[in-house]
């Protein structure tokens, strides 16, 4: 008698391991990561070592002079101090705002649906129709915003808010605002509605008012996703380009260039390739750091939770 030979499964047919699953999962994301992030950086790092003409795409070697030269140039330090106000105001701002609105939206109130879709309507909205509104809303002359005050009393002549050296970046960084603190009360308010009710009947069993509740036990069971949401917007900050530029493109007087506008000056305005490379190094590297010390507050955080 002859054996019965069994047909060869393919592996398809047997199913795929957890292990394989999981890979080609993740692949389409290491690829897009790869094409998108990774081989640009390699290419800027390379390029930051180089003096490079634009015309006839010679290089000639520098080594770190283009390090030294960002360090040591005092435009791209002020570019560098505007970027830190600029990061840090908005994700405070946006942070202490999305906590508040979230805490409202997370109350049994009524028409909360749709006050919750109103919330997002800034977050949708494009960030050429946010500054064409906004350029409207703070003109100098004809400004909704500078008629307002002049009717209330509170002013007695018009604010130049995208004029002025002295007002131009905290304009803006109402205007990031309002636009990204949507995000946060979006991030926030899931977390918030994990909370298990039976902490807060505890609470109030053991005497405890709202502050202590909301100090033992929302913003400890929140912190996670506040550290997760401030890196990402920490990140996200420091690479805004669209709104600060289509504002008030870098003025005047430079009062509003952040380091990417100082980055796109650079590369595009002084042809300085270079330099542009070493500098987007520079700030990558810096948020890298920045998100080693989130992800350790992380990680305390739920080490605490546990």
């Amino acid at each position: 008698m002859t054996a019965i030979r069994k047909p060869r499964s393919s592996p398809f047919a047997r199913g795929l391991s957890d292990r394989q699953l999981a890979f080609m999962l993740v692949l389409p994301a290491a690829i897009l990561l790869l094409v998108f992030a990774v081989y640009p950086f390699v290419v800027a790092a390379f390029d930051s070592l180089f003096k490079i003409n634009l015309l006839t795409r010679d290089r000639s070697f520098l080594g770190i002079d283009n390090y030294v030269h960002v360090v040591t140039t005092p435009a791209i330090q002020q570019a560098f101090v505007r970027s830190v106000i600029w990061t840090a105001a908005n994700v405070s701002i946006q942070l202490t705002i999305g906590v508040a609105i979230a805490l409202l939206l997370n109350a049994k109130l009524r028409g909360q649906t749709l006050i919750r879709g109103l919330v997002l309507f800034p977050y949708m909205v494009p960030a050429v129709v946010v500054a064409l509104v906004f350029r409207f809303l703070f003109n100098d002359l004809t400004g909704l915003v500078n008629v307002l005050l002049l009717q209330s009393g509170l002013i007695e002549k018009p604010i130049s808010f995208l004029s002025s050296p002295a007002t131009v970046l905290w304009t803006l960084i109402v205007v990031n605002s309002w636009k990204y603190v949507p995000f946060m009360v979006i991030v926030i308010l899931a977390r918030l509605q994990t909370v298990p009710a039976e902490l807060y009947d505890a609470a109030a069993v053991d005497g405890a008012g709202r502050t202590l509740s909301f100090r033992h036990i929302t913003l400890p069971w929140i912190m996670p996703v506040l550290l997760v949401a401030s890196l990402l917007r920490t990140i996200w900050a420091a690479y805004d380009f669209d709104i600060p530029y289509l504002l008030a493109f870098g003025g005047p007087l430079s009062a509003s260039t952040t380091l990417p506008i100082q980055i796109r000056t650079l590369a595009f305005g002084q042809a300085q390739i270079g330099l542009a490379s070493a500098l987007a190094v520079c700030v990558a590297i810096l948020l890298v750091v920045a998100g080693y010390l989130y992800l350790r507050a992380y990680r305390r955080s739920e080490e605490r939770m546990a």
